[in-house]
């Protein structure tokens, strides 16, 4: 006799209930802005998050349905920011734990 688990019974692997953040710092003077990337809650579009300097209410939050269109934008919005004196601070890349 074979036991097979259903997809409502199995607990999850914790591999499965994490998801990777990308998250860029960039810096000029004493104002940083925030870049996050990584998939929505519902893993359904990537997610851009820009937390502004000196607003942290105005976060700016933009959906994509593919990777590539996700970089694209940030990659724009980096360039932006370094025309305009920023530089990159850090960048981290880091698993996070999802709400099961």
């Amino acid at each position: 006799m074979s036991t097979r688990a259903t997809a409502a019974s199995r607990t999850l692997d914790p591999a499965e209930r994490t998801a990777r953040l990308l998250r860029w710092t960039f810096r000029r003077q004493d104002e940083a802005v925030v870049c996050e990337l990584g998939l929505n809650g519902d893993d359904s579009a990537y997610e851009l998050r820009v937390s502004p300097a000196l607003n942290p209410a105005g976060v700016s939050i933009e959906l994509f349905d593919d990777a590539m269109s996700a970089f694209e934008r940030h990659a724009a919005i980096e360039r932006i920011l370094v025309e305009d004196g920023w530089t990159l601070e850090a960048f981290e890349s880091e698993q996070i734990l999802r709400p099961a």
